[in-house]
């Protein structure tokens, strides 16, 4: 005998429950909310220096297209330093973690990521990253807790 797919069915009766008895808003938006606390025990490294804003601040208008920006993150223990430079309408970054350490780092946005690892020296490059707003997740070996950057428009 033929198994039958019920998928159409239960496709029909989701569509009625929708429709009888939807999700309040609240509901929806602390669910959304709550997906926020997956990373409560990461620590959060601040933005501490951008060149781009002492260019545009010295020169009242934005800097010239082409020049990498540099990037500074601070959290306890940890100093993140960030070049981002254009590779077409993608981003390339070459970073160094201070005091230098292996680590696992990965850019995130919104539709992706990619991972990569910091070398002994505290070294790393990533290519392809979308022009998007970014964050990068460090865990290194030796730390009680990953750092995670806040997120910033490159």
């Amino acid at each position: 005998m033929a198994e039958q797919s019920f998928d159409p069915l239960l496709t029909e009766l989701r569509s009625v429950l929708d429709k009888a008895d939807p999700v309040p808003d609240a509901v929806l938006a602390a669910a959304v909310a709550s997906f926020t606390w997956r990373t409560i025990d990461s620590e959060l490294a601040e933005l501490s220096a951008d060149s781009l804003d002492a260019l545009t601040s010295a020169a009242g208008t934005r800097a010239v297209g082409g020049a990498a920006r540099l990037l500074t993150f601070e959290a306890p223990g940890v100093e993140i330093e960030v070049e981002v430079a254009e590779t077409g309408s993608a981003r390339r970054l070459t970073g160094q973690l201070v005091p230098p350490e292996s680590a696992q780092i990965t850019v995130r946005w919104a539709s992706g990521s990619i991972e990569t690892r910091a070398d002994e020296f505290g070294r790393f490059t990533v290519e392809g990253v979308p022009a998007a707003t970014v964050s990068l997740a460090i865990v290194r070996p030796a730390a009680p807790h990953p750092v995670v950057t806040s997120w910033i428009a490159i």
